[in-house]
């Protein structure tokens, strides 16, 4: 998918996108402002904020990321930006998996990613640099270079990636939790556990109807859903990222039966976890 948008045009999150729906190839520049909801999706998305701090809600935890350095994570980490300080905009690129995996780079860098770290650039050198270059991806992929854009995404997280021993993951306590916020890191810390609505509620002092009916306002889907999200979430990096067969895959993220989870993980990838694993273990095939 090429983005032909324009390379002055903010871009704002959509509220209505579909969870997991493909970004493809793209860099733009994104207007500052939070997101209502967490986004998802299948590509390595790359950040570079040349003014100012953009502050995320990942999963269960807050980072921030810091002017001047590029970072990326993998975008099916849940994410949101909670608050921005300082500057007009900030530039976004994506990069799907399986490009991204094809690339080869060092094991422990791709690692890190792919267990959810962020990946913050080590120092400031090639701040200059990487402005001209999201400056660049945009022209080049309005004019179909996409390769080159690609090519030279490639040689710059290879650069990154030499630069730094480890994982460079930034955290910060950016603002005082909201009771979505308590429910959503309850979830991401016991969804592998058979809990269910009341065991969320109690866990937050709600009653467990209204736990749900502000979860939903807020995120669109109820509270057992977004367990069950994150359970296939869990799913997709182990089948990436282990060996393990797909019942025991299934039992480890909290499914108590391999029907459940078959039903579940389709409903949401539009394939089945064989599938998937055969698709993103190749860098000559399509992810689902």
């Amino acid at each position: 998918m090429k983005n032909l948008a324009n390379s002055e045009v903010l871009v704002t999150f959509e509220e209505k996108r579909q969870i997991f729906k493909p970004y493809g190839v793209t860099c733009e520049r994104w207007a500052p402002s939070p997101m209502g909801k967490f986004d998802r999706h299948n590509e390595i998305e790359l950040n570079f904020v040349p003014n100012g701090v953009l502050s995320y809600f990942f999963h269960n935890r807050y980072v921030a990321i810091p002017t001047e350095r590029l970072s990326l994570f993998w975008g099916l980490i849940p994410h949101r930006v909670i608050d921005y300080s300082g500057g007009d905009y900030y530039f976004v690129a994506t990069i799907p998996l399986v490009t991204f995996l094809g690339w080869k780079l060092p094991e422990w860098f791709v690692g890190d990613v792919l267990r959810g770290n962020v990946m913050t650039d080590s120092n400031k050198d090639f701040a200059i640099h990487d402005i001209f270059m999201f400056g660049n991806w945009i022209k080049d992929l309005t004019s179909g270079r996409e390769d080159v854009m690609l090519q030279e995404a490639k040689s710059r997280l290879m650069r990154m990636a030499a630069e730094q021993t480890g994982a460079n993951a930034i955290s910060c306590s950016c603002k005082e939790m909201s009771k979505i916020d308590e429910i959503a890191i309850f979830i991401a810390q016991n969804y592998t556990l058979p809990i269910k609505a009341a065991d969320i509620g109690n866990a937050v002092g709600l009653h467990p109807d209204y736990a749900n009916a502000i979860f939903k306002k807020t995120f669109g889907r109820t509270m057992m859903e977004h367990v069950t999200m994150e359970r296939i979430t869990h799913a997709q990096r182990m089948l990436i990222l282990s060996d393990n067969n797909i019942l025991q895959i299934a039992y480890d993220c909290g499914f108590n039966s391999i029907s459940s989870f078959n039903i579940a993980f389709m409903k949401i990838n539009h394939c089945t976890p064989r599938e998937y694993r055969k698709y993103n273990s190749s860098p000559n095939r399509f992810p689902c």
